[in-house]
């Protein structure tokens, strides 16, 4: 079975933010190192206080429907996506990278990313930690 796997996020959808969510805190469970590198919109993932919307929304339910998915998340016992993922990043096997192209590109610092993400890298970088797992684009 394989032990790492990298996902490529390029969008900032609530879609793409659950998927990361669910994917890094079942991999963690499962022993599964699982890095997330966030380049271009996907970037965006990993700022404080951002709130991603549903892509598949029309345009003025998109925050609307963020807020329908997280009742419903709440009935299937997940209180706050980001509890899950702050556990998992405490375990050792969930990572965000954010990509250091994109930040330069948008002029994102790192201080404005949330407090558990990994040192910044690049693509070659994160191609790198590709040699040793799969690497799958969300």
């Amino acid at each position: 079975m394989v032990k790492k796997i990298n996902f490529i996020i390029k969008d900032k959808s609530f879609e793409k933010f659950m998927m990361m969510t669910i994917l890094g805190t079942t991999g963690n469970a499962m022993d599964i190192e699982m890095n997330f590198f966030c380049t271009f919109w996907g970037l965006f993932l990993l700022k404080k206080n951002f709130k991603p919307k549903v892509a598949g929304a029309p345009f003025p339910f998109k925050g609307i429907a963020a807020k329908v998915f997280k009742k419903r998340l709440k009935k299937t016992g997940i209180d706050d996506a980001w509890e899950l993922i702050k556990e998992a990043v405490a375990d050792g096997k969930m990572k965000l990278y954010p990509c250091t192209t994109t930040m330069d590109l948008m002029g994102i610092k790192l201080e404005d990313m949330v407090d558990f993400v990994e040192k910044p890298i690049g693509a070659a970088g994160f191609l790198e930690m590709g040699e040793e797992g799969h690497i799958v684009s969300l």
